[in-house]
């Protein structure tokens, strides 16, 4: 077995356990170590959007802004992030999103899965991010679709995203004030949980919030794999 990113061997002791294991090792401990889960670097993180802050408050300035932007009634519940932005998780996702390299999904298949356990129910429905058309046949793949379909292949489409300038370009005040580029597709559930790679801004999660909500949803919350 040869690890998804470096395809360095992994070295670990062949036994009739590993060779029947069902989610056998994808990463080397080289790898794996350059990874930073959220929960390990910090002890104190923001209850909205998990960007680790002062232990004298409880939302980032943020999350607060949004706060005060929007009266008080925040359409996103909460987000939960697993891994902080660094430098080998931006080469990471390049090869993931840029370059098509969709196996690498299967290097975050574990943390997904538990932190989805861990922080959610079953109530929930997935609901990925979608991609515009235009940007789909960029890619061939939806990144957040195939993190989604970690917890569960049986993901909904309740929303659709018309075409727009990438987000990546656009500066933060761009980003925040934005036109909604989502549409409703179908009519939601009461519980929804958002599944996208990267929260910024928070601004991409904020808008499908909103239109789900104002549809008839109870509760949108999210599920990112990153947080930058």
């Amino acid at each position: 077995m040869h690890c998804l990113i470096c395809y360095q061997e992994i070295d670990s002791e062949t036994t009739w356990t590993t060779i029947f294991e069902i989610n056998q090792r994808v990463l080397c401990d080289v790898c794996q170590s350059r990874f930073e889960r959220i929960e390990d670097m910090s002890n104190h993180c923001c209850e909205k959007c998990m960007r680790p802050i002062e232990q004298s408050i409880s939302i980032c300035g943020d999350c607060y802004a949004w706060q005060e932007r929007l009266g008080g009634k925040d359409p996103l519940h909460r987000n939960v992030s697993i891994f902080n932005y660094n430098s080998f998780m931006k080469d990471v996702m390049a090869l993931f999103k840029y370059r098509g390299d969709y196996e690498l999904v299967k290097v975050w298949e574990s943390d997904v899965k538990t932190t989805f356990q861990k922080c959610f129910s079953e109530k929930f429905t997935l609901v990925p991010i979608p991609l515009s058309k235009k940007r789909l046949e960029e890619r061939g793949f939806n990144q957040a679709e195939a993190i989604a379909k970690l917890i569960d292949p049986n993901t909904a489409f309740f929303i659709e995203r018309t075409h727009t300038e990438k987000q990546s370009k656009k500066t933060k005040r761009e980003r925040i004030f934005s036109k909604n580029p989502f549409k409703l597709k179908g009519i939601p559930s009461s519980h929804i949980l958002l599944i996208d790679d990267l929260y910024t801004t928070g601004t991409t999660l904020r808008q499908a919030a909103q239109l789900l909500i104002d549809s008839g949803a109870k509760v949108v919350q999210s599920l990112t794999l990153i947080r930058s």
